[in-house]
């Protein structure tokens, strides 16, 4: 993902130390806006997400069994679900 979003120019991976930004790596964990990921999910390139940090307008982008789909925690996204239908 990291060479993806450099190759359409929003380079995470260089450090800029004027703003005390390290520059990412691969396995770092950083907050993606929900355009970006469409834009990298389109090119083949999205990156693994934690679905229980995840904002629900992103379902305004991006349809929740895709983003399930890349869900890290999956099973643990899937407790809440459960529970909350359960609450209804």
């Amino acid at each position: 993902f990291l060479q993806f979003s450099k190759s359409v120019g929003n380079d995470l991976s260089t450090p800029v130390p004027q703003y005390a930004f390290p520059g990412l790596e691969e396995g770092d964990i950083w907050c993606l806006c929900a355009e970006r990921w469409v834009q990298a999910y389109q090119a083949g390139m999205a990156p693994k997400l934690f679905l229980h940090a995840t904002h629900e307008k992103s379902l305004s982008y991006i349809p929740f069994e895709i983003l399930r789909e890349y869900a890290i925690d999956k099973d643990k996204a899937d407790q809440v679900l459960d529970d909350l239908n359960e609450q209804r």
